[in-house]
């Protein structure tokens, strides 16, 4: 049993990570021959799956069936399908794992009859391709009738009109998955004190509310199932229609990464007591006890949606099996089970209410915990923050940083002033412009990768320059240097880009960030002490042109007719 069990986990721990590409290419040849049927209604496929060396893919067999090809056919009805012989999977001990694939190149046959010879066969085929991590692939098209397969290799396939696996047991697999996987999730560390928070407030709660303790509980079990049921189905109808859109998509938005970095930090100003204000001539508003589980609810959201963005043991094998499982009821199954596994310590404090209105009654204790909590939830924020880093600009990332300390500063006078009336509307509207000004910073596309090819500096290179007098535009700059960082975005102009390619620009970038007694040296030469510097040869022999430490598309534009001037 337990050599059983080591097997399961090693093959398990082949799939827990869905992070690199691997792709398998995939032929479709066809043979049509009255051979078969008398009306040439019947047309013979096979789709050819070529495995690079070190890749598997699972078979209609075994344990990992539900990751195995399926094709759906539209306007052609299966007559009979021939796998062929599969063979065992290895795991990380070198035994069989108990799951059949196929680690060569194969091909897997369909005898289909068309339905309408006026009508083209579509397919839409989900597969999964495994190395070091196992990928979900989605092809779709038109089947196009190329003749590739030859007499000899049609009568060759011994058709036995058997039926496909029942993939009943590989569905229970996947919801087990699920549930274990969601669990798991709990422990990341974005998620992590979220779920603490939550269950801090629920200690506050029972010790005047013992009744509602369940209920807060199960509100926030609902929260957390429901945001995983939302985004399953939003991903299970989106994905045949757009292209590239898989599990986490949302966090592919800068505007969603930084919304949830507010969240983090206001969570963090909440553990240390800086949103807890009292601010003098605002009207008094009595919050009924029915909201308190309506917050419950979205706090149980906020845990599902922090936690949905990743992908960890288990879970992952689960959202794949839920993506390429060709019934939509089956998915959902699988992410509600996704869904109440992540919610399993909610449900614990709403099964064993009574342990937590036997806790110590909320004093000292519970106050230094909750400050604990505050550093544990702006540890959280590193998370957004690296994800931002390399969604936008480093220019606008920077503001979006300084627009939350901005906020932090105002939340932080709004505690100290808020009973002054007019001082604390000041304070009000600094917290909301800094968010804002964040949000539309934030708000860019993806990080902007400028069209002009950059080089790095050498001494050669500009001997070279100036030996076959070409024009040469030096910058000099340093990460640490903000406006540095400033400037860099005027090289994003389309009218910048334009010119340095007509003039045919060698672009060459000297950075400073660290010690180079070159660039040092070089910058002494210039007459300058410090970056930034943008130094322009026009060619030609031309003597160089210093442009100003502050750079815009003028500035640059007259360099370059003051150089053709000379």
């Amino acid at each position: 049993m337990i050599l059983r069990f080591r097997k399961l986990l090693c093959f398990v721990a082949l799939l827990m990570m869905v992070q690199c590409a691997c792709f398998a290419n995939v032929i479709f040849r066809t043979f049509s021959s009255q051979l078969h049927d008398a009306g040439n209604n019947v047309v013979v496929v096979s789709v050819d799956f070529q495995v690079k060396n070190g890749e598997h893919m699972s078979a209609m067999e075994g344990k990992g069936r539900s990751s195995a090809p399926h094709i759906v056919w539209t306007n052609a009805e299966v007559l009979d399908i021939v796998w062929p012989p599969s063979v065992d999977i290895m795991g990380f001990d070198g035994l069989p794992s108990g799951y059949k694939g196929y680690t060569s190149d194969f091909s897997v046959f369909y005898k289909l009859r068309i339905l309408n010879r006026e009508s083209p066969i579509s397919y839409d085929m989900s597969y999964v391709v495994c190395n070091d991590s196992c990928i979900p692939k989605r092809e779709s098209g038109d089947l196009v009738l190329n003749a590739a397969l030859t007499d000899e290799e049609v009568t060759g396939i011994n058709w036995n009109q058997s039926d496909t696996p029942s993939q009943d047991l590989s569905l229970l697999l996947m919801i087990i998955f699920g549930l274990l996987g969601g669990l798991i999730l709990n422990c990341m560390p974005c998620v992590f004190p979220v779920i603490l928070m939550k269950i801090f407030a629920l200690v506050k709660i029972s010790s005047t509310q013992k009744q509602s303790v369940r209920i807060h509980g199960l509100s926030s079990a609902l929260g957390v199932v429901s945001v995983f049921i939302f985004l399953g189905t939003t991903l299970t109808v989106l994905r045949p229609v757009v292209s590239g859109l898989g599990w986490g998509f949302h966090m592919q938005n800068p505007l969603v990464v930084y919304a949830m970095l507010i969240i983090f930090l206001a969570c963090s100003l909440h553990f240390w007591g800086l949103l807890k204000l009292n601010i003098r001539g605002l009207p008094r508003i009595k919050i009924p006890a029915q909201s308190g589980y309506v917050m419950s609810f979205f706090s149980g959201a906020l845990s599902a949606l922090t936690s949905s963005a990743c992908v960890g043991p288990l879970s992952g094998v689960a959202v794949a099996g839920a993506l390429l499982n060709s019934s939509m009821v089956c998915s959902l199954a699988i992410f509600t089970a996704i869904g109440i596994g992540a919610s399993i310590p909610f449900i614990c404090v709403a099964a064993f209410s009574h342990v937590v209105e036997k806790l110590p009654k909320p004093g000292r204790w519970l106050s230094i915990l909750e400050e604990f909590m505050g550093f544990a939830m702006l540890l959280s924020c590193a998370w957004p923050i690296w994800i931002l880093l390399s969604q936008i600009s480093q220019v606008r990332f920077v503001l979006v940083i300084m627009c939350c300390i901005g906020a932090t500063m105002f939340v932080w006078l709004l505690k100290k002033l808020g009973r002054s009336k007019r001082l604390a509307y000041i304070a009000l509207t600094g917290i909301c412009a800094n968010v804002i000004t964040g949000g539309y910073y934030a708000s860019s596309s993806q990080r902007i990768h400028s069209e002009i090819q950059w080089i790095d500096y050498s001494d050669k290179i500009l001997d070279d320059a100036k030996i076959w007098k070409a024009a040469i535009f030096l910058d000099f700059t340093a990460s640490w240097c903000l406006n540095c960082q400033f400037n860099e975005t005027v090289f994003d102009d389309e009218d910048i880009i334009l010119e340095f390619k007509k003039r045919n620009i060698k672009a060459v970038k000297c950075d400073w960030t660290n010690r180079d007694e070159q660039i040092t040296r070089l910058i002494r030469e210039y007459g300058a002490a410090a970056v930034p510097l943008y130094i322009y040869y026009p060619g030609n022999g031309k003597d160089f042109i210093v442009l100003p430490s502050i750079l815009t598309k003028q500035t640059i534009l007259d360099a370059f007719a003051k150089g053709d001037a000379r």
